[in-house]
């Protein structure tokens, strides 16, 4: 068990676990977004490795930008976090939150942040479990002209 840097030669795997987050996203977007996520200084993509496979993966970001119900700059981003159905309830998520923290403590960021869908309440009660505090609740609305 553990948890392992995504790199060129796992990529595909981290791919395939996100299509699972994101179906509605294209297999070829997603390994253009992850393509960068592996390359970038500010974003990193995590594998859980138990079994001899791929159990979960997690998206870090840095984030300079504003991130809702923050009150510092930069701060740790969980852009994605996932774990296969068979391996949930077996703590894998919580460890990948506590690398999430040490990974920001070790870059001198004081705040890790996350978002999830308002009708996501399994997201959300991972959340609190770990932790996380609720800061705002947000509605988005878009008007095409």
């Amino acid at each position: 068990m553990s948890i392992i840097i995504a790199d060129a030669t796992n990529l595909k795997d981290l791919v395939d676990l996100s299509v699972l987050l994101f179906p509605d996203d294209s297999y070829n977007d997603l390994f253009a977004v992850y393509k960068d996520v592996i390359a970038s200084n500010k974003e990193t993509g995590l594998l859980y490795e138990k079994d001899g496979k791929y159990a979960g993966y997690m998206h870090l970001s840095i984030r300079t930008d504003y991130v809702n119900g923050t009150d510092t700059s930069p701060v740790v981003f969980v852009e994605a976090i996932y774990v296969l159905p068979e391996y949930r309830k077996h703590g894998i998520g919580r460890e990948f939150i506590e690398y999430a923290e040490r990974f920001a403590r070790e870059k001198g960021i004081t705040q890790l942040a996350s978002d999830c869908f308002i009708d996501n309440t399994m997201s959300e009660a991972f959340h609190k479990s770990c932790g996380f505090i609720e800061k705002e609740r947000v509605i988005c609305f878009v008007k095409n002209v």
